[in-house]
């Protein structure tokens, strides 16, 4: 099983260079330690979690770093047209040498309209149109698509790829994994999957999917050798984040006005519910740790487990960090 990190930039301390910054060190960090993975999200109009740009700070992360591998996680496809993401994704395959790895989802609502009129009702829709597209443009010369909401005509991109890149979408909609599975592509789950939704979706890949599909599975994060300081610690992060994305509307008018024109508000309480992250981290001494993250393998089934730290401290992350790689990889 892989290991890395999943992060959103948080602001934990309201000073929006420094959350980018230490972010970007931490992974830098994860990249010395050796471990495998970083995914990048991606949030808009939120002050705590600063991943708008999501390929401007996965590039910056791809040049500061020299093994480990970044994803996005996820692009949200319906807000981009499919030329312009294919473009970006084959440049940072080349820059990274491969490195770079394509997470995908549709989002819950509507950030800004590319003359498709793109809504919750539509978005999944033109999501898997575009990735579609995306991939042929990737690792077709020519590309003529036709469909509900792009129309491609003699198109080639350059630069090209120098391999394959591997395609994962985060979603749990039934509909979408068969979809997906059939076209080869991966999965990325999100902090709150439980045990039996997870064992549903491995057995909708299996039916689907052509050859052997790769599971990301996101789980927050905390260790101390002493067990109630890092409970302690861990509930103080998951507060702290689950207040500020529950708050997010209160600071920024746009977010605001996104809310009172959809249902976001009730997928927001639902997706970010404190009892739910709590239910399903990994938190405790290394030996908890440790039995914990064995089980999440028995049960869970993952290829990569992306580690969500919930830590404000950037010196306490690389701390946490440094025992996950020292004391607790080496028993898993």
């Amino acid at each position: 099983m892989r290991s890395g990190i999943f992060t959103l930039m948080e602001n934990w301390h309201n000073n929006e260079a420094e959350a980018i910054l230490n972010s970007l060190e931490i992974i830098k960090y994860c990249d010395s330690l050796g471990l495998d993975e970083a995914w990048i999200g991606e949030h808009h109009f939120n002050n705590f979690t600063l991943c708008s740009a999501t390929t401007t700070l996965i590039s910056a992360a791809l040049a500061q770093t020299q093994n480990i591998k970044i994803g996005s996680a996820a692009i949200l496809l319906p807000h981009y047209h499919p030329i312009q993401i294919a473009e970006k994704i084959a440049t940072l395959d080349l820059l990274s040498k491969g490195r770079f790895l394509f997470g995908f989802a549709r989002g819950a609502f509507p950030i800004f309209n590319i003359d498709r009129g793109n809504n919750p009702e539509n978005n999944r829709e033109i999501m898997l149109e575009n990735a579609q597209i995306v991939h042929q443009l990737l690792f077709k010369e020519q590309v003529n698509f036709s469909g509900n909401f792009f129309e491609i005509n003699n198109v080639s991109i350059r630069p090209h790829p120098r391999g394959l890149i591997p395609f994962y979408v985060a979603s749990d909609n039934d509909e979408t994994l068969q979809k997906v599975a059939t076209l080869g592509y991966n999965f990325l789950g999100s902090l709150t999957l439980k045990e039996n939704r997870a064992q549903q979706i491995h057995q909708i890949f299996k039916n689907n999917h052509p050859k052997k599909y790769e599971f990301t599975l996101t789980r927050a994060f905390y260790v101390d050798d002493n067990r109630e300081v890092a409970e302690e610690k861990a509930q103080m992060g998951v507060d702290i984040f689950t207040q500020c994305m529950l708050r997010a509307n209160e600071s920024n008018p746009t977010f605001e006005s996104i809310i009172k024109t959809s249902d976001y508000e009730e997928f927001r309480a639902e997706f970010f519910n404190k009892d739910k992250i709590l239910e399903t981290m990994i938190v405790g001494t290394p030996s908890d740790c440790i039995e914990q993250i064995l089980e999440i393998k028995k049960q869970y089934m993952p290829d990569s487990l992306a580690l969500k730290l919930l830590s404000p401290s950037l010196e306490d992350s690389k701390n946490i960090l440094k025992t996950y790689k020292e004391t607790i990889l080496p028993n898993l």
